[in-house]
């Protein structure tokens, strides 16, 4: 959470929003806003959203520390669900890919074992 809160306070300041104007922003009082910095005020979905609506930015950005990287490649476009969605795809080929290998393995003689039998 800690990580949270000092994204939503850089962001902020990146953008260069003072509490009391990010609070007029959300529409919350700014002891409320100062407390969301602080971790006094818990910060729950609704608020989350409001913070990235206004910050411009997603709440996966808020959560993670910043935007995601460039180099994401398939994992940068679609919702969190979707980007799960493929990466369990993926796991799923490469399970496959591991099973296939192990029995192809598996199926060779090991020419060690017979020569040491005889």
């Amino acid at each position: 959470m800690e990580k949270t809160l000092d994204t939503i306070r850089r962001i902020r300041l990146q953008r260069g929003y003072s509490q009391d104007e990010m609070a007029d922003l959300m529409g919350v009082e700014r002891s409320t806003y100062s407390n969301f910095e602080t971790g006094k005020t818990k910060l729950f979905s609704k608020s989350m959203s409001r913070f990235a609506e206004v910050l411009g930015i997603t709440e996966e950005e808020i959560i993670l520390g910043g935007p995601r990287p460039l180099t994401a490649g398939y994992l940068q476009e679609g919702t969190l669900e979707d980007r799960m969605e493929a990466i369990e795809s993926k796991l799923d080929t490469l399970n496959e890919l591991l099973r296939q290998l192990n029995d192809a393995l598996n199926s060779i003689p090991d020419t060690n074992r017979s020569q040491t039998s005889k």
